[in-house]
């Protein structure tokens, strides 16, 4: 997924109570629920309505979705979850995801989903909906001048 252009979004929540089983550690489907809320946070954040496309006749149907689960999150740990769109032209969004312990930045899981566009009737889009692709091609254009104006490390 490295070969194409990507944006970071982060999101953070407290572990809540009704997320955990009676040991108080994460039930492991809710980290799914928790890729899925960092993924619409980095949508809204770049300026996608997911919903407002969604009533123009666009689906997005996750096809593909992962979790490496490596250490346990617990009831009321803070954690971040961060989301990666890795950018590509064709009607189909791969996203990978780290989740985090806010405060000791341990790594507590990794994800990934692969969703791709249909149109009401479920039939499969060759490219990403207009307004989507303009959205996304205006986030990378701010992170790429973002970057171009902080300072260069002196590499001797």
């Amino acid at each position: 997924m490295n070969e194409h252009p990507t944006i970071l979004g982060r999101h953070r929540l407290r572990v809540r109570y009704g997320e955990t089983d009676q040991m108080g550690v994460v039930y492991h489907p809710n980290y799914l629920i928790w890729f899925n809320e960092s993924r619409d946070a980095l949508m809204s954040g770049i300026g996608i309505d997911v919903a407002a496309i969604e009533r123009r006749g666009y689906r997005f149907p996750i096809v593909e979705v992962g979790c490496r689960y490596l250490q346990s999150a617990r009831y009321g740990d803070e954690i971040e979850i961060s989301a990666v769109l890795h950018y590509q032209r064709v009607a189909r969004m791969n996203f990978s995801f780290e989740v985090r312990h806010q405060t000791s930045q341990r790594l507590l899981a990794t994800g990934e989903s692969v969703s791709v566009v249909t149109n009401a009737d479920g039939k499969l889009l060759i490219s990403l909906p207009a307004e989507l692709k303009l959205a996304i091609e205006q986030a990378l254009q701010r992170q790429q001048e973002i970057s171009e104006h902080q300072p260069k490390e002196n590499i001797s």
